[in-house]
């Protein structure tokens, strides 16, 4: 007998329907603001996504109408749209309000419910007004719909004289620049066409895009002024030097104001990040998700750039509206004509300047002198690298760069300021890390580009080999490892799923690997460090939030206890002891690329700010050498660093220049250099040993800048 009920579907939602109301076999209670919904976790998981993951990776353990788990859902969910999609969820129907559709999407976005996203965007776009038309467009979610986002801006671009004079366009940050011409003719020649002269501003915007230096706040603090070079890119007219040709009045006026701006105390402070309160593990368990979960962290991807449509306001004025970032944004563009100098020349007519930037950015301030050398970069880009000091030598293996893991293994000489080769590891390893014990080096997980590792393998300083060890029981990436009292220590780590509790020892003497006590809270891309006999894990991320937690394991008791909490949560930071204290360095926040350090300080135990890198770092790496904290690599945000640099202990300044030495020191160091390397027993070289090219492997999703993010 086949039977089908056609009642079924419709009787059985009614039922849970009345089952939730009536607070009957709930298993969970969704928190938001005051209000409380009971729930059943079978129901929303399968609707959501978002709150399958966030279920998926609970350790709360077996829930009961004893027992419920509870979550507290911060972060911009209304308490009407949240109440609709839990509905939603139990009915497969919704009646919303149209005042209240756009805040149900954007509580669907969060929750991942594709659906009702797709049903909402569609009706929004479906109703446009110029009153709306920009908020819509600046909704999350909308520029990965295409079709929906060019209908907005087609929109847009139609009715952008009616947009002009809404309180949704005042609302957006406003950009302003002023383009110097150099002739009548070429300010006739770029109003032809407006948008093109638009697209050259936001070309010049992303070209010198970076969070911690160049943001929003930093593009509306002040009027940009800017001039086309002759390969016809705008740059800066900071960077024109005195002298030049255009360099005018308007042009030295403008230097002045910016470097006033530029002086202390008068730059956009940072807001100080909320420290995160810790958790205590009890029955009713109870979490905080203040951002949307992503589950496993990937390669951020590149947000929108682009000019959604323009308009003439003025004889040479030009108002458009722009998506910088992903975020909109009011771009204002005014024409001025340079007055030159007295008895400048010019060039067909048109003033040029003499000298132009060779980067879009004026070039550090630090300048080497007769008695300073700069240190010079590695071979390649690195992120995520295995660093430490080896014989007091910095030594380099490993990491990525954004196309592919690496191999290769560099050693730097702060004696001689030179880098030289060393042997390849036995395969790519990328956001990995390594530790030191009696001159071996001990490299352990990470990633190849395409899956997470548990292979390890060590480098032995007698020979110049790398020799593979014991795999880990699990594989993984984004660990932290160090040594402590002669084994090597891997804390946490990423599994592709979420941040790992798990925690491994490797014993070299009796060659096996043991587990010890997991972590309070799972964690990725976290640091760690040693410190009489304890170790010491700081920030990471739990798969949604960045960390400001730091855990304390003592092997005498095999227990894990907890600091004070950062200042600033945390992930692919570096951290050492130096000077006694906790140094932790750059890595991000979650959102942008950090210059700045804390310092935990064991006789007060408490945090305070450090010196500020000369470069924001994420995904770094840090060891100590001569009483040297060096920085190593990462990801500043905009691109992955192959520069080196050192906080000097006199001055307490980061610096990437050191001390030239005389020619007789330099001398009798490199011919000790030469002694050192001629004790070095170079394997012979075979297949197993030759260094080779990882074709096509790009860098996996198991955590990177925004990243990653990217990243």
């Amino acid at each position: 007998m086949i039977f089908t009920d056609a009642e079924f579907n419709s009787s059985t939602l009614q039922g849970l329907s009345k089952l939730r109301k009536n607070r009957q076999f709930c298993d969970v209670i969704l928190q938001v603001g005051t209000w409380e919904i009971p729930a059943h976790r079978v129901i929303l998981a399968c609707c959501s996504p978002y709150l399958f993951e966030l279920f998926s990776t609970d350790d709360g353990g077996k829930c009961s109408e004893e027992n419920i788990i509870t979550y507290k859902l911060n972060g911009g969910f209304e308490k009407d749209s949240f109440e609709q999609l839990i509905n939603y969820a139990y009915t497969g129907k919704m009646e919303v309000a149209a005042s209240q559709v756009k805040a149900v999407y954007v509580a669907a976005v969060r929750l991942k419910m594709e659906r009702v996203v797709n049903y909402c965007a569609q009706y929004l776009v479906d109703n446009l007004d110029p009153a709306t038309a920009i908020e819509i467009r600046s909704l999350p979610g909308i520029q990965r719909n295409s079709e929906l986002a060019a209908r907005v801006d087609a929109y847009l671009a139609e009715e952008i004289t009616s947009v002009a004079t809404t309180k949704a366009l005042r609302n957006l940050p406003l950009v302003q620049v002023e383009v110097l011409a150099s002739s009548r003719e070429e300010m006739a020649l770029r109003d032809a066409n407006v948008t093109i002269l638009c697209n050259l501003v936001l070309e010049w915007i992303h070209r010198n895009w970076e969070p911690a230096q160049l943001n929003v706040d930093q593009l509306t603090a002040k009027t940009h002024l800017l001039y086309l070079n002759l390969d016809n890119s705008l740059h800066d007219c900071v960077d024109i030097e005195s002298g030049d040709v255009i360099d005018s009045d308007i042009v030295q006026d403008y230097k002045k104001m910016s470097l006033r701006l530029s002086q202390p105390g008068s730059k956009n402070k940072r807001r100080g990040s909320s420290q995160q309160p810790s958790r205590p593990r009890h029955s009713l368990y109870s979490r905080n998700i203040s951002e949307v979960a992503t589950g496993s962290e990937t390669i951020p991807e590149e947000l929108e750039w682009r000019v959604v449509a323009a308009t003439q306001m003025g004889e040479k004025s030009i108002m458009a509206l722009t998506v910088i970032n992903g975020r909109m944004t009011n771009l204002s563009v005014l024409q001025r004509l340079n007055a030159a100098p007295i008895g400048a020349s010019n060039i067909d007519g048109m003033l040029t300047p003499l000298s132009t930037p060779g980067q879009s950015r004026p070039p550090s301030v630090e300048r080497s002198t007769e008695s300073l050398s700069a240190i010079p970069h590695m071979s390649t880009p690195r992120c995520a690298v295995g660093c430490a000091n080896l014989n007091n030598a910095l030594f380099v293996c490993g990491g990525y760069d954004r196309g592919e893991c690496l191999r290769t293994v560099e050693l730097y000489d702060p004696s001689l300021n030179r880098w030289s080769q060393l042997p390849s590891m036995r395969e790519a390893r990328g956001r990995f890390d390594i530790a030191v014990i009696g001159g071996k080096v001990y490299a352990v997980g990470g990633c190849n580009g395409t899956t997470e590792l548990a292979t390890a393998e060590v480098y032995s300083s007698d020979n110049s080999k790398w020799t593979a060890l014991p795999p880990l029981e699990l594989a993984r990436s984004n660990v932290a490892v160090c040594d402590l009292a002669g084994k090597v220590y891997v804390i946490g780590g990423w599994n592709g799923q979420c941040g790992m509790k798990q925690c491994n020892i490797f014993d070299p003497v009796e060659g096996k690997w043991t587990e010890i006590e997991p972590l309070n809270y799972g964690r990725y891309q976290a640091a760690v460090t040693t410190r009489l006999g304890k170790l010491y894990a700081v920030g990471g991320c739990d798969a949604w939030n960045c960390l400001n937690t730091v855990e304390v394991y003592d092997p005498a008791t095999g227990m894990w206890d907890f600091l004070p909490p950062m200042n600033t949560a945390r992930r692919g930071c570096g951290v050492t002891l130096y000077q006694n204290k906790l140094y932790v360095v750059g890595g991000s926040d979650g959102t942008q690329s950090l210059c700045t350090t804390e310092v935990f300080d064991f006789e007060t135990n408490s945090w305070s700010p450090g010196p500020s890198m000369t470069s924001c770092r994420a995904n770094i790496s840090v060891t100590v050498i001569d009483g040297k904290l060096f920085a190593v690599g990462g990801f500043s945000g905009k691109v992955f660093l192959n520069s080196v640099e050192y906080l000097d202990s006199e001055s307490m300044e980061w610096t990437t220049f050191v001390n030239r030495t005389s020619a007789e020191d330099t001398r009798s160091e490199a011919s000790a250099f030469s002694r050192r390397e001629s004790q070095i027993t170079l394997p012979p070289v075979d297949e197993e040993n030759m260094e080779e090219k990882i074709p096509g492997s790009q860098a996996d999703s198991s955590g990177c800048e925004s990243d990653e993010h990217s990243s």
